[in-house]
């Protein structure tokens, strides 16, 4: 018979004690999916400035294309959203 310690180190994964806010997470997931964890400040910053829900399309419609470096993808059509002007 396993010991209770046992299951639950089995059930709980690695969890990452430095993530904060939502903010934080979607940076991590982004960093990660695009191979840059050294940058996670940068899309930290990046979501900060956009919006979450923002940065969670963008990422989406990154995540779809076949682009050679996803990351400078996503960096320039955050750009772009943060120039737009509502008409």
């Amino acid at each position: 018979m396993e010991g209770l310690k046992n299951i639950l180190k089995k059930r709980t994964g690695a969890k990452n004690k430095n993530i904060h806010s939502e903010a934080h997470y979607w940076a991590d997931v982004i960093s990660s999916a695009f191979g840059e964890r050294k940058r996670f400040a940068m899309y930290l910053g990046v979501i900060k400035r956009i919006g979450i829900k923002e940065a969670q399309k963008i990422f989406a419609e990154v995540k779809q294309s076949n682009a050679k470096n996803p990351g400078k993808l996503f960096v320039w059509k955050a750009g772009r959203k943060n120039t737009e002007k509502p008409q």
